[in-house]
């Protein structure tokens, strides 16, 4: 007969099965990125679920054969929807007897760690997509942003980042219980094999061919969600400029937001709807970047370490970013690409233009945006730290499991 131990609801459990929930405010981001960890965990003999909202990328979850909970938090602090969501995460928690909790997204991990603490739950993991408190924000809401961390860290076994920047200011307070919960990952990965691949001739010339790409006309691309801080409009607005004074180049621009419909308007006015095309949801997104001359990501975001980004150095193409949290982690300003200041017009235009204009520069970019990618972010090796410190943190010892710990 197996032996039992107490789970974290107070009810036994088999001896050596070990529940982790991730928590994330939107399903995309666990499907797109954190399916290799949840995998790479299951592997190890644990049981993994997912608490998101629901969403068709939800249900591609459940397809990988992961147990998928929904909760209703919403984008913005409406504290009706959050407590909503803090109930519906506790109720899984403890009907689960989850013994770790790995948090994702900045209100998911606020709401997450709130229904952690109220359910007692063991072990508390911060898997930070960028910290909200960041360079680019108001000093009175980076403020509110770093306090409500610093109250946060007090239920947070671990708070795992990606850039230079989140992990000074993690390690400041600390952001943890302890200096010693603070890890440093290079990123989530990418998948070399996949991006090194060369583009079929049949999906070159399909892509080719709904774009526009004659003999000769180059192709500079950003993929995003459209919204502000992604630097979408700066995007499209160096881009009218561009085409508004060369034939040679075609700007698009893949990802839906809030911003779609203003950035379609502000192409049509400029009437460059054949040379900056607006694209919306793609499933194509990586034989887009392989036909690209030029990948840019103009982002002021909360960035942890953007696997766009990544993906673009891992198909060796030049990469124009922004002198931002994580865009300037990944990308080497001179050598594997382009740091421009963020919101700033003529810089950007500036750079995309040098690369247009040098295709030996370009070429040796990409061929330095290979080799970094190669050196520091394959997926697997990527991965394997990850589960690493979630596995450290999943087998250590703590008192008072699940309550503030007195400071």
């Amino acid at each position: 007969m197996p032996r039992v131990r107490e789970s974290s609801g107070g009810a036994p459990a088999e001896d050596g099965v070990l529940r982790i929930l991730h928590v994330s405010r939107s399903a995309e981001t666990l499907r797109a990125f954190l399916i290799p960890t949840m995998e790479a965990e299951r592997a190890l003999g644990h049981e993994v679920l997912v608490c998101a909202q629901e969403s068709p990328q939800a249900e591609r979850l459940r397809e990988a054969g992961f147990e998928v909970f929904t909760h209703r938090m919403p984008r913005n602090l409406n504290p009706f929807p959050a407590l909503g969501a803090i109930l519906a995460i506790r109720r899984v928690l403890t009907t689960r007897h989850i013994d770790m909790i790995v948090c994702h997204t900045s209100l998911g991990a606020l709401v997450g760690r709130i229904a952690a603490w109220s359910a007692g739950t063991p072990r508390v993991v911060y898997f930070v997509h960028g910290l909200a408190c960041g360079p680019a924000q108001s000093p009175l809401s980076w403020r509110i942003r770093y306090g409500v961390e610093r109250l946060l860290a007090r239920v947070t076994d671990a708070i795992v980042v990606m850039n230079d920047y989140d992990e000074r200011l993690a390690l400041r307070a600390p952001l943890a219980r302890t200096a010693a919960g603070v890890v440093r990952i290079a990123a989530m990965g990418v998948d070399l094999k996949l991006h090194a691949s060369e583009l079929p001739p049949a999906a070159r010339a399909r892509v080719a061919n709904e774009l526009g790409l004659g003999r000769g006309v180059k192709l500079v691309l950003c993929t995003a969600r459209l919204i502000p801080e992604k630097g979408v409009a700066e995007f499209v607005e160096a881009a009218c400029r561009i085409a508004a004074r060369r034939d040679d180049v075609v700007f698009a621009l893949a990802g839906t937001g809030p911003l779609e419909g203003r950035l379609i308007r502000r192409v049509q006015r400029a009437g460059l709807e054949s040379r900056i095309r607006v694209l919306g949801w793609r499933d194509d997104v990586a034989d887009l970047v392989k036909l690209a001359d030029i990948f840019v990501l103009p982002s002021y975001f909360m960035e942890g370490l953007p696997v766009s980004v990544l993906e673009a150095m891992a198909c060796a193409k030049p990469v124009v970013s922004t002198h931002h949290k994580g865009c300037e982690d990944a990308v080497v300003d001179g050598e594997t690409g382009l740091l421009v200041p963020v919101q700033r017009i003529e810089p950007l235009v500036d750079a995309v233009t040098r690369l247009l204009d040098d295709e030996m520069m370009r070429a040796r970019m990409g061929r330095a945006g290979r080799a970094r990618a190669t050196a520091q972010y394959e997926l697997g090796v990527c991965t394997q730290r990850i589960v690493d410190v979630l596995e450290s943190v999943l087998h250590s010892r703590r008192e008072s499991p699940g309550r503030p710990a007195a400071r």
